[in-house]
């Protein structure tokens, strides 16, 4: 059997040359993969991720002309745009908001630029954070083995926070394999943040440039909720509209979170002779939606065959 393997891009920029893999996982911890997360979280079921305000406001203007009333949400260096309805706080968002636009427009600084970059490698894209982080990778192994972790970063530049969210998927890969997995030095590097994380996430994550800045201009909460782990099962995936905009809706998942909110901080020392998983137990309903969806659903620019569907079962932390 083939051995699972993950690579990890520790930030998006026009140098990065994004290799072949099953799947694509996207994280911007701080704050756009958990401000997505959060919006299908409370219901939204349609998201637009566009790569700055002008795109942002053209395509809002598209979807008003034929009858939609989407929300325009996003930032630049931290702050809404003018003419946003809403900036890019997960913090703020809330039911009220979202069960009034059935459908939103995102635009941020480094999160949705990222998931476009990804989209354009033609392999599916997940958008994760540390909220639905266990939820993402339960998906992601029923696309393929060969997981690549695209982190938005910051500036062109690899951050705290994003680094330790991959470093949390790839911890939970190795553990339902039982420490037999193929890892990427970044991978490994990344691994060795989340375990140098400590007990307190969010206090790690305060550590960061970017929280320092967000707490300067008055966003602490949000680096409070985006210090969540796995309070949520929602998976945020990229698909192509009717329009082929590109376009963001929930594969699977709810609000409830998994059983365990946070993984121990030993190592895993597993000793097993096969490469399945560990069975978790989930809602037999979402199992059966994860298995039963057909390749054509997702998410492709490019004719690339990447979509290599394996049987993967999924895995319980313990």
């Amino acid at each position: 059997m083939q051995l699972p393997e993950i690579e990890v891009i520790f930030s998006c920029s026009e140098d990065n040359f994004l290799p072949a893999v099953d799947v694509w996982i996207v994280i911007d911890v701080l704050r756009a993969t958990t401000m997505i997360t959060r919006w299908f979280e409370l219901g939204g079921t349609e998201l637009y991720p566009v790569r700055n305000p002008d795109e942002a406001k053209k395509l809002i203007s598209d979807l008003r002309e034929r009858g939609s009333d989407p929300l325009l949400m996003g930032e630049v260096n931290g702050i809404p745009p003018e003419g946003f309805d809403l900036g890019n706080s997960p913090a703020e968002l809330n039911y009220k908001i979202v069960q009034d636009h059935y459908c939103g427009v995102i635009s941020t600084t480094n999160g949705t630029v990222a998931l476009l970059e990804a989209a354009s490698s033609g392999s599916p894209v997940i958008a994760s954070s540390l909220r639905n982080a266990s939820a993402v990778m339960d998906h992601a192994l029923t696309l393929g083995n060969n997981i690549g972790v695209l982190c938005s970063g910051r500036k062109g530049r690899p951050c705290l926070e994003d680094t330790l969210c991959a470093g949390a998927l790839v911890d939970d890969l190795n553990f339902r394999y039982a420490n037999k997995i193929l890892m990427s030095d970044s991978a490994k590097i990344a691994l060795t943040v989340w375990n140098d994380r400590g007990e307190n996430l969010e206090e790690y994550i305060k550590k960061s440039d970017h929280a320092k800045f967000l707490e300067h201009i008055g966003f602490s909460e949000d680096i409070k909720f985006c210090s969540e782990y796995d309070a949520c099962t929602v998976v945020p995936m990229l698909f192509n509209d009717k329009n082929e905009h590109t376009i963001l809706r929930s594969v699977i998942g709810s609000s409830k979170p998994h059983a365990e909110r946070i993984k121990p901080l030993e190592q895993n020392k597993i000793s097993h002779p096969e490469l399945e998983p560990v069975k978790k137990i989930n809602d037999p309903f979402e199992e059966l939606l994860q298995y039963t969806r057909k390749p054509s659903q997702y998410f492709y620019i490019h004719n690339h065959s990447h979509n290599n569907y394996n049987n993967h079962k999924s895995k319980e932390h313990k």
